[in-house]
């Protein structure tokens, strides 16, 4: 793909300084002030087996961790009229998400590439995931846990340009309804595959129709048929379901880890968990909670929605990997199906931008390997450590495909190296020993949640 060089003419610069105080408000440190606000709403939309699911969307919230109050979007405009967060539309939903049958090979499902025992991230083992019509092409990109979304806000920027929010690992959906709308898993040729499009979804509708849970769809839409009389329409019902399904199953929104329980009192951190934890949260240290926020006194979503430029390894069985001159470059490379947003136009225009993926949250982070992006590190233990190693022990990490040393940061371009994250624990200024780095992944595995167990990682 084309590389987006570091230049800027007049006119885009004008458009930056005309436009950039609509794009929302606040400063440098509001990405944690919004994970801050989350952290209180999150016991609040918990669903559990002895609570209603509420019939709400889940509030958007603003870089400065106030309400926002976007304009309707497409998913809200096809939910008009579903019963949106029923029981019976959280069971259809999940029907849709682990039917195999809406694939090109029948065996790829939304569940094949986010697994429940996996922290509904990849499967254990997978590097890449294969799709495809016969489940041998590899994508580019490790599949993200849907877990602990329900807070995710929509992609904005500060004043200050500090993108924060959206859905997947560039921001591209704003909603899990565009995660499955707009992000194409049904018709990407290396994932369900399924011919057509989100205008022309024939192939993928006249299976849903075929399904033996059809009649249970049908259901849902009695009094508005019209919602699901067409393709294209039925097609946004499916998005629909897909998001009221993960939204409102409580497999996704469990908060019932170690570290939840010694929140509530009801537990305690072992030795080695506390010394992770105070290392995990302090600043001077491994000062992981700049970007993974967390509080012992707050519901913690661990992400504060933010993006960064970590600079991770070339994974060179990426199959685009084999040309030298393409990178993944994220945020500055993405295509939003809408761009009506002008955050979305300026980080198309800005080079500041490139090289940026959202930081993911770490909630069952020992089960949601292969980790990074790229699916670069295939173990937590790398992953911990390439944060502290990145500068001071660059031979290590950088190789070429043959296994021989590579240049430093050799999945980004040399001209964007100005957008690499930096400071601790990146630059080095303390490194970790090896107990060190047992405590910390000790503390990590608190916040598994108790249906992953402690297991083996990937």
């Amino acid at each position: 793909m084309p590389i987006a060089r570091p230049s800027l003419t007049a006119a885009s610069l004008l458009i930056c300084a005309l436009v950039l105080s609509a794009c929302g408000g606040g400063s440098e440190t509001e990405a944690e002030r919004t994970a801050q606000q989350a952290d209180d709403l999150a016991s609040r939309t918990v669903v559990s087996d002895s609570a209603q699911p509420s019939d709400a969307d889940p509030p958007a919230l603003q870089a400065d961790g106030t309400p926002a109050s976007p304009a309707p979007t497409m998913r809200a405009q096809a939910a008009a009229v579903t019963p949106v967060d029923s029981e019976a539309a959280i069971e259809a939903g999940n029907l849709l998400f682990h039917d195999v049958r809406l694939s090109a090979s029948g065996r790829m499902s939304c569940g094949t590439c986010h697994v429940e025992g996996s922290g509904h991230a990849d499967a254990p083992g997978t590097r890449l995931p294969l799709g495809g019509p016969l489940l041998d092409q590899a994508g580019m990109r490790s599949s993200m846990t849907g877990r602990y979304l329900n807070l995710t806000p929509p992609f904005r920027l500060s004043l200050l340009g500090t993108p924060s929010g959206g859905y997947l690992w560039d921001g591209r959906a704003d909603d899990r309804f565009g995660q499955a709308f707009h992000g194409g898993p049904f018709f990407n040729p290396v994932e369900q595959a399924l011919p057509g499009s989100a205008t022309e979804p024939k192939a993928l509708t006249d299976l849903v129709r075929s399904a033996p849970y059809w009649p249970q769809i049908q259901a849902l839409y009695v009094d508005a048929p019209e919602k699901i009389a067409s393709d294209t329409a039925l097609f946004k019902e499916v998005a629909v379901l897909l998001e009221v399904y993960q939204r409102g199953d409580a497999d996704y929104n469990l908060f019932d880890s170690k570290f939840d329980q010694v929140q509530a009192g009801k537990a305690s951190f072992t030795e080695a968990e506390a010394r992770g934890w105070a290392l995990f949260s302090n600043p001077q240290r491994g000062n992981c909670v700049a970007c993974h926020t967390a509080s012992l006194t707050k519901t913690s979503l661990f992400t504060n929605f933010g993006y960064a430029a970590l600079g991770v390894p070339r994974n060179h069985a990426g199959p685009k990997n084999a040309d030298p001159a393409y990178f993944d470059l994220g945020l500055c490379a993405r295509e939003k199906a809408r761009t009506n947003n002008v955050a979305d136009l300026l980080v198309k225009l800005l080079p500041r931008y490139c090289g940026l993926f959202k930081t993911p949250t770490l909630r069952n982070v020992e089960h949601t390997g292969p980790y990074f992006h790229n699916a670069a590190v295939t173990t937590l233990e790398d992953a911990v450590r390439f944060h502290f190693e990145r500068d001071t022990q660059a031979a290590r990490w950088y190789r070429k495909a043959d296994g021989s040393a590579d240049r430093r940061y050799n999945d980004l371009p040399w001209y964007y190296r100005g957008n690499l994250a930096a400071g601790r624990p990146f630059n080095g200024a303390w490194q970790p020993g090896n107990q060190d780095i047992a405590d910390l992944l000790a503390f990590l595995k608190t916040l598994n949640d108790a249906d992953q167990g402690t297991g083996t990682p990937h």
